[in-house]
């Protein structure tokens, strides 16, 4: 039976030829990360080396002290690792295979350095729990700490994301850096794009309208980006899909990136107009037409209403006089086919339209009257 003494200096003499051993125990380690994990590929020669030789003396020192728990500056000095690991992309998985990789060859060198010097297997034993023991602290610690970076660091690239799309449609950006940060985030520079704006109520809603716009956060092949902005979805892509959308956008003409601000500038113009309008899906002026001028001047819309419209209040019929002129200018102001859409007899709509000119003292055969009713009447249907 081996006495206290004798115990500790077997268990110390075990530590010491394996802390002798360092250099070439983390050597082996190191080459196994690599073969059997190709992110740790990327991590740069002499940090891994630097890193992974801590590590294999933290783990010999806990299993000589043999003690799980790790101490708080121990705990710091594992959340460090695992926090670098997140930043130079090796994914948590692979961080922990790592810590196993390492522990393995720790402590099968281990039993072969414990059988080269005589050392009975029961005090190998014991080392290797203990190595075991604290190398489940540590990978909880790290892997907590990598979980935390990520989270950290895919905000830190989503602000960056944002930034680049909002710089892109203000045209602030100089053409080199534009270019140099579109192909950073695989986009071809070179190609023309769309803007887009579409209007949601919030993160959710703006999610649901980048996957219908083609636009999800993250693709392989990317068509395009986009970021919430003021509550609504702003970003620019390839051309806008033909499909479903519910929801209401404007988008913008074909544009190179450097003239991405124009496109966004009318997207917003499409998305203000069919906003107002009540539409739903994905409109550009063209599709707009008129209704753009009458969204965007406000001073004429007034002057007009005050015209037209102000006179029907105290008629006590201003609803039906105002839905039978609309529906009059919609029919190209062919009575019969108004009184059709309208469910009324054809002298209904020529008593309403007689009292509508009584009112104002307009002549709605006149074109040019015609065109001003129909300007105040968009725009007193207009959302705002």
């Amino acid at each position: 039976m081996l006495t206290n003494r004798e115990n500790q200096h077997t268990w110390n003499v075990l530590f010491d030829a394996l802390l002798g051993e360092l250099g070439e125990l983390s050597r082996r380690v190191r080459e196994a990360m690599r073969t059997e994990l190709p992110a740790y590929r990327s991590v740069p020669a002499g940090t891994l080396d630097d890193d992974v030789r801590v590590e294999v003396e933290r783990v010999l020192r806990a299993a000589r002290a043999g003690s799980a728990a790790a101490s708080e500056h121990e705990i710091d000095g594992l959340a460090v690792i695992g926090k670098l690991r997140a930043q130079q992309g090796v994914p948590v998985d692979d961080m922990l295979r790592a810590w196993r990789i390492g522990v393995q060859i720790v402590v099968s060198h281990a039993r072969e350095v414990g059988s080269r010097l005589g050392i009975d297997d029961e005090r190998v034993l014991e080392f290797v729990e203990s190595a075991l023991a604290w190398s489940d602290v540590a990978m909880v610690t790290t892997a907590r700490a990598h979980r935390q970076a990520e989270v950290e660091v895919a905000a830190a690239d989503q602000e960056r994301r944002s930034a680049f799309v909002r710089d892109a449609l203000l045209g602030v950006l100089a053409p080199a850096e534009l270019r140099i940060q579109a192909e950073s985030y695989l986009l071809d520079p070179d190609r023309e794009y769309v803007a887009v704006r579409a209007r949601g109520t919030g993160r959710e809603a703006a999610r649901t309208f980048e996957h219908a716009l083609g636009l999800p956060e993250a693709v392989r092949d990317r068509c395009g980006l986009s970021t919430l902005w003021d509550g609504d979805l702003a970003g620019f892509l390839y051309a806008v899909p033909d499909t479903d959308f519910d929801g209401v956008a404007g988008v913008g003409p074909p544009r190179p990136l450097e003239q991405l601000a124009e496109s966004y500038r009318l997207a917003t113009r499409a998305l203000t107009t069919a906003s107002a309008c009540g539409l739903t899906g994905v409109h550009d002026l063209p599709s707009l037409s008129l209704r753009a001028a009458v969204a965007a001047d406000a001073e004429i819309g007034d002057i007009l209403r005050a015209r037209y419209l102000d006179p029907l209040a105290d008629s006590g019929s201003a609803d039906e006089l105002m839905a039978t002129v609309r529906g009059y200018l919609a029919c190209g102001t062919h009575v019969e086919t108004t009184a059709r859409r309208l469910f009324v007899h054809q002298n209904t709509v020529r008593y309403r339209l007689a009292r509508f000119e009584e009112l104002t003292g307009a002549n709605l055969r006149e074109p040019e009257v015609a065109f001003e009713a129909w300007w105040a009447l968009t725009r007193a249907a207009m959302r705002w």
